[in-house]
């Protein structure tokens, strides 16, 4: 059996959104794999006779606040993570960042775009904005690999209705496909409904939402944070594999009546909902929950 090489280079990843959801599923899935048993952690190919390639990750956790408790604990607790303030609204604050990787040598390698939502029923136009901002800022310093996480939405037929966030979503998502042919490297991945949506109060909103808006046969796509940032390390680790790629993340499809007795199962007790009169109301009155 040939020797197997081994090289160990240092990768910085450009984190937004790095004290949300998304972006600490990542961090942990990058700077805390788990262990296959049937193979080598280092062998992305699973090949044994493959390269090897052992790659120390660096975040640079953006942040607008670095003084916040969440900024501070990520800080404080993850050795190769360095918290950085930026505002997606201050193009020069971002630029900042990647110039500084630069001179210090190392230069930024990757690229996780989270975007906060505006909200339903609010315009977006700010979303898009920064999107296409880390999206330019990337291809301008040469990053090899670029994660945008956007949303799965209803399919191309649709695409000429879609409006405010869901639009911004789309927009970026062309962008990178125009700037991957002048050398951005990008991955999109679309993401289906968060299984966090369903966390206290707010969730029992949803459930109920949900439950009196969809037909009793619609099966909506459902995905956890933490898989999300599975499958982002998934694609930085083998960036070569996953360029160019639009990838659906996953991990179900199921009715609200397949998910209320998934969580009977595991709860042993109803999903939590808000009277099925008030989601009823909401249906009727508000536009933005029409819309979701």
């Amino acid at each position: 059996m040939p020797a197997i090489e081994s090289t160990n280079m240092r990768r910085d990843i450009v984190v937004t959104g790095a004290t949300g959801k998304q972006g600490l599923a990542l961090i942990k899935a990058l700077l805390h794999p788990a262990v296959d048993a049937n193979r080598s952690p280092n062998t992305a190919s699973g090949n044994p006779e493959s390269e090897v390639e052992e790659h120390t990750y660096h975040i640079y956790a953006v942040t607008r606040n670095a003084s916040s408790p969440g900024a501070k604990r990520l800080a404080e607790t993850e050795e190769h993570v360095t918290v950085v303030e930026g505002d997606l609204d201050v193009p020069d604050s971002i630029r900042k960042i990647f110039n500084s990787a630069k001179e210090a040598g190392h230069g930024i390698w990757g690229v996780f775009a989270v975007l906060a939502f505006p909200g339903l029923g609010v315009q977006a136009d700010g979303e898009e904005r920064q999107g296409k901002l880390l999206a330019d800022l990337a291809l301008e310093y040469g990053v090899s690999c670029f994660v945008y996480s956007s949303r799965m939405g209803p399919g191309p037929k649709y695409d000429d209705s879609l409006k405010l966030s869901s639009l911004a979503k789309r927009n970026v998502e062309k962008y990178c496909v125009e700037l991957g042919e002048k050398g951005l490297g990008w991955t999109i991945l679309r993401p289906g409904f968060f299984l966090e949506n369903f966390d206290g109060f707010i969730g029992s909103i949803t459930t109920a939402v949900l439950k009196a808006g969809l037909k009793a046969d619609t099966k909506n796509a459902y995905i956890a944070s933490e898989d999300i940032g599975n499958v982002a390390a998934a694609v930085f680790r083998d960036h070569e594999k996953y360029k160019f790629q639009t990838l659906a993340v996953v991990a179900e499809y199921n009715t609200m009546a397949q998910m209320e007795e998934a969580h009977q199962r595991a709860k042993g007790k109803p999903m939590p909902a808000v009277p099925g009169v008030f989601a009823w109301l909401l249906l009727k009155i508000n536009k933005a929950t029409q819309g979701l």
